[in-house]
């Protein structure tokens, strides 16, 4: 697939512009799915159940060249940008794999790849970006604070400068696989708030070594994404070298919309295979599940909600397409990619709830698969952003109302 990559790009820029259904563009996706043939939704099932990491599908995901597709050619990925990423992690969600296949593309294409190779100095880049295309290391994001939130600037873990380098000190909370990462993409304070040039400034992303003993992690036990536990996060005099600086020192606002920009586009995809794929269990059930004589799916009862979910995934699917290209078109994105990732989330909730309601008993037996994807769909409308903080980003940045906050 990487090979193909100079074939895929423009096409499927192209597709997601014109709405052409271009065969380049079909090609990729076509690729993806042949590649989770190999991990049937039983698979996913059962790395759900026992709470494992899914080390088959990420080993395979890196020599298949999945993980690389926003990693530039020189440092072995496809060079591709996030309309490809967001064709793939559709497809990957939507086989059956949902969040965590979904989010562990994320993991690498968007907080490793993408941001190190746009943001990163030289030894950075040859230092990670080519062993997190192949798959060989994992790249955690550490943002979230226990008393912060979601609020950035409240961030509070410090990087004091020191000869050469930095030392950190702080706590985050839920950090995705922080447990086993080798790296983790940090946001912290390197200037007091209270110093800082302006309410943005001060805030820098650091790359860290996850190996060092003073990175200690303890697990949260949780609903969702169980296959990929979240972690609290505690950073003791940790060292940063400055060459592991991601840009420049305290313009770190500035990079960090860019990745939150890509994540939102990235959670949106994810959100819509996983719509898919239980809306489709649904419809099956809907179409073979006779009662009274006839499949229940001739009811309007079971048939309008379905086409309602349809049609609400249909419309982020839209929007996603919309806010990868703007993206990769380097233009404004964030109303575009917040509204993506706030439609997909909930497009996808209602296409597992409904499809839990169409097959009654059966939808909440492990074996038809939609108990994990409503488990798992609920996640993405409280994280990585709460949807009321992207109706406060609409209402106060896009309409112009007066701050609620």
């Amino acid at each position: 697939m990487v090979a193909a990559a100079n074939l895929i790009s423009w096409a499927a820029l192209s597709v997601f512009m014109d709405f052409d259904e271009r065969e380049e563009a079909a090609i990729l996706e076509k690729a993806v799915r042949d590649f989770m043939q190999r991990f049937p939704p039983e698979y996913w099932r059962r790395v759900d159940s026992e709470r494992r990491f899914p080390e088959e599908f990420w080993r395979a995901a890196g020599q298949q060249g999945l993980l690389g597709i926003t990693i530039p050619e020189e440092y072995g990925g496809a060079g591709m940008g996030m309309v490809e990423a967001s064709l793939a992690m559709m497809a990957v969600a939507g086989c059956g794999g949902g969040l965590p296949a979904g989010d562990l593309l994320m993991r690498t294409m968007v907080f490793g790849g993408l941001v190190l190779s746009r943001f990163g100095s030289k030894k950075v880049r040859e230092e990670y970006v080519p062993r997190l295309a192949r798959g060989e290391i994992i790249c955690s994001f550490a943002h979230t604070e226990p008393r912060a939130g979601v609020n950035t600037f409240d961030i509070e873990t410090r990087a004091e400068r020191r000869d050469g380098g930095y030392v950190v000190n702080g706590q985050k909370i839920w950090i995705t696989l922080a447990h086993m990462a080798d790296i983790i993409v940090a946001v912290v304070r390197t200037t007091p708030r209270e110093k800082a040039a302006s309410r943005t400034a001060g805030l820098s992303l650091m790359v860290i070594d996850a190996k060092q003993q003073g990175v200690k992690t303890s697990r949260i036990p949780g609903m969702a994404l169980r296959p990929l536990p979240s972690n609290v996060l505690y950073l003791e005099d940790v060292w940063v070298p400055e060459e592991n600086v991601l840009g420049e020192v305290d313009r770190g606002w500035e990079y960090l919309t860019q990745l939150l920009n890509a994540e939102r586009i990235s959670t949106a995809s994810i959100s819509i295979g996983v719509g898919d794929y239980a809306l489709q269990k649904a419809v099956e059930h809907a179409s073979t599940r006779v009662v009274f004589g006839r499949p229940i799916g001739s009811n309007q009862s079971i048939q309008f909600p379905l086409a309602e979910a349809k049609m609400e995934l249909e419309l982020a699917r839209l929007m996603t397409r919309k806010a990868a290209w703007l993206f990769d078109a380097g233009r404004e994105c964030a109303f575009e990619a917040n509204m993506a990732a706030f439609t997909a989330g909930r497009a996808a909730y209602k296409a597992a709830d409904r499809a839990i309601q169409t097959l009654g008993g059966m939808g909440f037996a492990e074996e038809y698969d939609v108990e994990r994807m409503f488990r798992d769909s609920r996640l993405f409308r409280t994280a990585p952003v709460p949807e009321e903080m992207v109706l406060n980003y609409v209402a106060t940045r896009v309409l112009r109302l007066p701050r609620s906050f």
